[in-house]
């Protein structure tokens, strides 16, 4: 609806700003914009548009500036015995990054951050080779994450929802180091 709106704002600025254009080439221009204005000043229809006009050009300059999600913060905060402690996302990032390069058969791992009722959740984009389970293994990946995370952070994620973007096919040249 707001697209829609804009769109026909757009248009109705263009058709003003045309004939604005015209009138220093149109010789008449200024008699018909006299016989305009003087059949405006006896119709309400005309005072009701520019009415409308005006309230959509307030609602669509407000609407620039609000945002229609919310803004994700760039770290968690963790309340301790001393204060507080904040964990940036690209440490939780790393992390997550970690736990899931220790599972055979998860080749390459992309991570977002969402929130989750009054926690964090993570989508992992990934891709896996043909010799694993794909169940099994994104299984695996999530109990493997929430663990490490939390083990390492202290962060509980609340969900983690992963997306395999492509299965690679044979082993290649990856070399795993144990």
């Amino acid at each position: 609806m707001r697209k829609f709106i804009t769109a026909l704002w757009a248009l109705m600025v263009a058709v003003i700003a045309a004939i604005i254009m015209l009138v220093p080439f149109v010789p008449a221009a200024g008699a018909i914009i006299a016989d305009f204005t003087g059949f405006m000043e006896d119709n309400l229809a005309f005072a009701a548009i520019a009415a409308l006009i005006l309230g959509l050009s307030i609602w669509l300059f407000l609407a620039q500036f609000r945002s229609t999600k919310p803004q994700m913060p760039s770290s968690v905060v963790l309340q301790v015995e001393g204060g507080e402690v904040r964990i940036a996302l690209a440490a939780i990032d790393t992390l997550v990054k970690q736990a899931a390069n220790q599972i055979k058969g998860v080749r390459e791992v992309k991570t977002s951050f969402f929130r989750r009722n009054e926690g964090l959740g993570v989508h992992i984009r990934t891709t896996v080779s043909t010799e694993e389970s794909i169940p099994n293994l994104t299984s695996l990946l999530q109990q493997k994450v929430t663990e490490h995370v939390h083990n390492v952070s202290g962060i509980a994620i609340q969900e983690i929802k992963v997306l395999v973007e492509n299965v690679a096919v044979g082993i290649g040249n990856r070399v795993e180091l144990r």
